[in-house]
């Protein structure tokens, strides 16, 4: 797929991975949608990245809700023309044990928590995907669904709500590739490792130096890094049904 001129939507848009894509494919004239919850930060971004490029629109949505997923999406359809990538790359991160223990008390998992996550990372992915694929077979229109997943996917202590979301982004990107092919429409993952965003930003920074120095290139990638793997991933038009990780050779 050629990039330029394309129709894109972002979920989480608005900072760390979804804010480094948009900026990397405006640099290839791409015309993109950015999806967030944040109203604030969304204006100030596209006002920051409007000031180089006039093709960016955003839309505050909260993707885990189906009726502001089919309404955002169908807004952004007859705005656009036709969507011809969605990024799905919203996501929570709500660390805590299954069960912990401190002073003698048992602390339990929040439901709360888990509700959560799963909504936001994994239902959400869920919502957007449905009603994009729809979109492009009644225009009978040639796209890519991107699902960002996670080196956590295969599990990793205190990320029972991330992880099992994780896991089941994977599974879609899977059962859609099989799905969707007939329709012109591809579907790729990317599993990123550690990159230093708001997200991370939320980890112990010990914890953070103690993973750093389990990568064997001894650092965290880059938004540079993400940004040529999305572009791969796009004009790559063989790319089918995988998850691309890109984690440093980081294994939890």
């Amino acid at each position: 797929m050629k990039i330029a001129g394309r129709n894109i939507v972002i979920t989480g848009g608005a900072s760390g991975l979804g804010l480094a894509f948009a900026e990397h494919l405006l640099g290839l004239e791409a015309r993109l949608w950015l999806l967030d919850r944040d109203q604030g930060a969304l204006v100030r971004i596209a006002q920051h990245l409007r000031g180089t490029n006039h093709h960016v629109q955003y839309c505050q949505c909260d993707v885990g809700i189906e009726r502001e997923a089919v309404n955002t999406v169908q807004a952004i359809e007859d705005e656009s023309g036709g969507i011809d990538v969605l990024i799905n790359n919203a996501a929570v991160l709500k660390d805590q044990a299954l069960v912990s223990k401190l002073r003698g008390a048992v602390k339990k998992h929040s439901a709360t928590d888990w509700q959560e996550t799963l909504q936001s990372n994994l239902t959400g992915v869920f919502l957007m995907g449905r009603e994009v694929a729809s979109m492009m077979m009644r225009g009978h229109r040639h796209g890519v669904i991107v699902n960002i997943s996670s080196i956590s996917r295969h599990g990793n202590a205190g990320q029972s709500a991330y992880a099992a979301s994780k896991a089941g982004v994977d599974a879609l990107t899977v059962t859609w590739s099989q799905e969707l092919a007939m329709y012109g429409i591809r579907v790729v993952g990317i599993a990123p490792g550690f990159v230093e965003t708001a997200m991370t930003a939320k980890i112990p920074r010990l914890f953070l130096e103690r993973i750093r120095d389990k990568s064997p290139l001894k650092r965290f990638g880059t938004f540079a890094e993400f940004g040529h793997t999305i572009q791969y991933v796009l004009e790559n038009d063989y790319l089918h049904g995988k998850t691309l990780e890109l984690d440093g050779g980081l294994r939890f």
